[in-house]
């Protein structure tokens, strides 16, 4: 499959070669057809990757049926957990930052200092200044704050800098505290910890914010890995996010006197890892040190929704599941019903230890004997699985594929105005969005494009050097790279990478280290390294810059027009455009008309007789056909990871989908944008942090030059990307109802608020209620003046 990025390094070739043929020979390369028509449009986004989301299957990972015995189950327990407050240490649900489009519009108390910030040791703690006014925990964003690097003429990046800021608009969690144990009632007994978020007037704790925007989970389950750094790992193992970087095991029931601790890895599940972790964060639902045999415990036994209103034509949760207020079954009952037994069901007896935590054992106790603190049944151990997996299945259901763009391409030419069918015109061509935003999913981070020769990727980045980096995830230069590495960090109690690049060349070093005898081809296939695609397109830019250096020897420019015109002919021939860049003795590249069977020179190789820049050469070569196994065309594969070859990943974050953008705002990890407008000047000026990100900048982030026309145009597209469904809250993105904070004021002041473990402290704590929506939808919140309240509109009156 193309990806986006190789049609955007196509682009440039056909570019060039189109230069060339009308300087050199006066040929005028026009349009054949009316490139003005839908019908034209259609296919130009078809021949570009992107469709209808409709043309996409959620797929199953391999093994679901070696754990799921009923999916409907699956799903209920899914929806549940997802919306259910008793799973919070505090009344935070997981839809309590996803209750908007799937992501958060609240806009007080949103803001976080940058505790993830490597600038400062620790991560930066002091909250910045708007162009509006001194930032501070509990503060009510307008959008009089953004952007929050705020220029005098934002098309100019180099312009006069109004603002700045590194502070996070994200979503506020639990309050901050130690987890002591479970309460009677819903909220879990903890004690409080001094922090950054209290109110300045008051000194009153506020909610934890957490350190990075919210996405949206609509279309989650489509990405291949999940969260801004991509912790959220594409393979589930049962416990946390990290997949197979953890080596943690759950439990099975090996037989009727058997249990054993397996490790799992559930492919396809990027939205099961997702959803593990926040149940457990300080910052979003958990006191500090909960676990989930604790969270187990505390809900199996209980009613889901308990206190929530369920409505009674509800896509999932209605009919008999419900007397309108929470269902009519227990989380056990829900487990027992969608999980196989032998994940759940041990024998009489069997609990897991978990005194010491790094290393729990399994243990039966005497008859009767009632399990400790420490001791969880095999049901409680595995709670981490049944949600995970659960949650995986109800976001499942969370696929918004009937935007009017969807409309659009399923033959509908009247569901697109003029102008947004011109926005789209922008989005496939001038503005370059479809080269990260591409396929159905509009993000490169999918799970269609993240697969087999498309893992990695090798091209040249922002300063014409060649590098590899983890498709989907991109440098654009909205923070300096050092405040957030993103995919570049390291993670685990094994403190392993979280980039597939750097992972995989950390283990091409080991074994390169362990064994010298093998060569790089070899340790690259013992490690699992996927291949990586040839790039002949950029191979002959970087040849180019080195034939310039060298003056243009004749010789190496008609090499270089030869091997454009092959790649950018229709079809295209790689092959023998690779050949016209450099000999390849694993392709049928043209030989010495000599007898020999000595194949000719390409531009690489005159350029190196030549001794043309090797830094030059050396990376040219590197986006060229493999010499000993180049793989077959359209899919010619480069040489092989290299064990000390550059990896650009700081700073990096996975690409969100473009798909209902209109009502996700903030945008950018940061949430730093405000309005679609200002995330399209963003781009139109080439970043804001392009300079200072150069060694991992994605080489898109250039200059548009796009007009205020191209850009209202745009803007009105992405506008057309929203389902109605998923504004309206209609199944399948009905909901229950939901009650959760909105920053502090005096009416939520509490001068004496207890934990539960005797230490009282003053918080301020608003509250909103969303109410519940059957499958026909419902009017979203807002105040009088905004009856359908998008960010930065405050929910209650001010």
């Amino acid at each position: 499959m193309l990806t986006s990025k190789s049609f955007r390094t196509s682009y440039i070739v056909i570019a060039i070669l189109t230069i060339y043929l009308s300087l050199a020979f006066g040929i005028v390369v026009g349009h054949a057809q009316d490139d003005s028509s839908p019908e034209f449009l259609r296919a130009k986004a078809l021949k570009m990757g992107t469709n209808s989301l409709k043309t996409v299957k959620v797929v199953d990972a391999p093994t679901f049926k070696q754990f799921v015995v009923d999916r409907a189950k699956l799903q209920q327990l899914g929806k549940a957990l997802f919306w259910d407050q008793q799973v919070g240490s505090d009344g935070q649900s997981c839809a309590s930052c996803h209750f908007h489009a799937g992501a958060d519009n609240r806009s007080k108390n949103q803001i976080n200092p940058a505790f993830r910030s490597s600038l400062i040791a620790g991560g930066d703690t002091a909250f910045g200044l708007s162009s509006r006014a001194q930032l501070t925990a509990n503060y009510q964003l307008t959008l009089d704050d953004f952007p929050f690097h705020k220029l005098q003429d934002p098309n100019n990046r180099n312009s006069l800098i109004i603002s700045d800021t590194n502070d996070v608009v994200s979503s506020q969690g639990a309050f901050n505290a130690t987890f002591h144990g479970l309460g009677l009632s819903a909220n879990d007994i903890g004690t409080p910890l001094a922090g950054v978020f209290q109110d300045p007037a008051t000194g009153a704790m506020v909610r934890n914010v957490e350190p990075r925007n919210t996405p949206t989970v609509i279309n989650a389950v489509l990405n291949h890995r999940n969260f801004w750094d991509g912790r959220g790992r594409n393979e589930f193992n049962g416990i946390n996010p990290l997949g197979s970087l953890d080596p943690e095991k759950i439990v099975k029931v090996a037989s009727v006197n058997s249990v054993v601790f397996v490790q799992t890895r559930i492919s396809n599940s990027s939205g099961a890892s997702q959803a593990v972790g926040p149940p457990l964060s300080g910052l979003e639902m958990s006191f500090d040190g909960r676990t989930f045999p604790i969270l187990g415990r505390k809900l199996l036994n209980r009613t889901p929704l308990a206190a929530q209103d369920v409505a009674f034509n509800d896509s999932v949760l209605g009919g008999n599941l419900t007397t309108g207020k929470g269902l009519t079954m227990k989380y056990v009952d829900l487990v027992k019903g969608a999980f196989d037994p032998s994940w759940w069901n041990a024998p009489k007896g069997w609990v897991v230890e978990t005194a010491n935590s790094a290393n729990p054992k399994l243990m039966k106790l005497p008859n009767e004997a009632v399990p400790t603190s420490t001791q969880f049944t095999v049901m409680e151990y595995n709670f981490g699985l049944f949600m995970g997996m659960a949650v995986n299945e109800y976001e499942k259901l969370l696929i918004s594929n009937d935007s009017r763009f969807d409309q659009f391409m399923e033959g509908n030419n009247l569901s697109l105005s003029a102008q947004e069918q011109q926005g789209l015109r922008v989005y496939l061509s001038s503005g370059k969005c479809i080269n990260c935003h591409g396929g159905a999913e509009m993000t490169n981070a999918s799970l269609r494009r993240v697969q087999g020769f498309e893992v990695l990727e090798r091209m040249i980045m922002g300063n014409d050097r060649v590098a590899v980096y983890d498709n989907g995830f991109y440098n654009i230069g909205v923070r300096p790279t050092r405040e957030d590495i993103g995919v570049g960090a390291n993670i685990g109690s094994r403190n392993r990478p979280l980039s597939n690049s750097r992972g995989f060349q950390k283990c091409v070093n080991d074994a390169l280290t362990a064994n010298p005898s093998l060569s790089l081809a070899q340790a690259n296939n013992n490690c699992g390294v996927p291949r990586i695609l040839a790039r002949p397109a950029e191979a002959a830019i970087l040849l180019a810059k080195a034939a310039a250096q060298a003056g243009n020897p004749q010789q190496v420019v008609n090499l270089l027009n030869q091997a454009n015109a092959f790649i950018s002919s229709a079809p295209p021939d790689l092959v023998q455009g690779s050949c016209r860049l450099a000999k390849n003795p694993a392709l049928p590249c043209p030989v010495i008309p000599d007898g020999t069977g000595v194949q000719m020179d390409g531009a690489l190789d005159v350029l190196a007789k030549l001794s043309a820049d090797p830094g030059i050469l050396a990376s040219a070569a590197s986006l060229l056909p493999d010499p000993a196994s180049p793989g077959v065309a359209p899919s010619l594969l480069a040489p092989p990871l290299g064990r000390n070859e550059r990896v650009a990943v700081d700073g990096a974050f996975k690409t969100p989908t473009t798909r209902n953008a209109e009502l996700t705002a903030p945008y950018f990890h940061n949430g730093g944008t405000a309005t679609l407008a200002q995330l399209v000047d963003f781009y139109n000026r080439g970043g804001d942090f392009a300079s200072q990100n150069q060694d991992n900048l994605d080489p898109d982030i250039q200059p548009l030059g796009l007009s205020d026309q191209d850009k209202a145009d745009l803007v009105a597209f992405l506008r057309a990307l929203t389902d109605e469904r998923v504004r309206y809250d209609k199944a399948p993105f009905d909901h229950p109802s939901l009650n959760f904070s909105n920053g502090g004021s005096a009416a939520g002041y509490n001068p004496a608020y207890s934990f539960g473990a005797g230490s009282p402290v003053p918080i301020m704590d608003d509250r909103v209620t969303l109410p519940a929506a059957g499958a026909s939808g419902t009017v979203r919140l807002g105040t009088p003046n905004t009856p359908y309240a998008n960010f930065p509109d405050p929910l209650t009156p001010p």
